[in-house]
């Protein structure tokens, strides 16, 4: 299933770490403080258990929401500059993006 990972953690430690997990289990930066990519259940909640011993009972955020294909293909872009070339080359597709 198609995931997002989006976070906000104060410290830069803490926050270097949650990407650097997110880079490994395969999921890909969209922005700084954003990765999104196919996983499977298991790894996610692999992932989701890293992340709570990382952060602990702190006052940071990190929030992972499920996509479904068909809920992710209906999205739209209503703002900002969209990077075509660097969004095709991640092997998934924004619906807005020309093309």
């Amino acid at each position: 299933m198609f995931y997002w990972i989006i976070y906000d953690i104060t410290k830069n430690s803490k926050r270097s770490k949650v990407a650097r997990m997110c880079k490994n289990y395969g999921l890909r930066r969209v922005q700084k403080s954003a990765f999104a990519g196919e996983i499977t259940l298991n790894k996610i909640e692999m992932l989701e258990l890293e992340c709570k011993e990382l952060l602990g009972e702190s006052d940071d955020y990190l929030f992972i929401l499920p996509a479904c294909s068909n809920c992710f293909n209906s999205k739209r872009i209503t703002t900002g500059f969209i990077d075509e070339k660097r969004i095709r080359d991640c092997g998934y597709i924004f619906a807005g993006a020309s093309g």
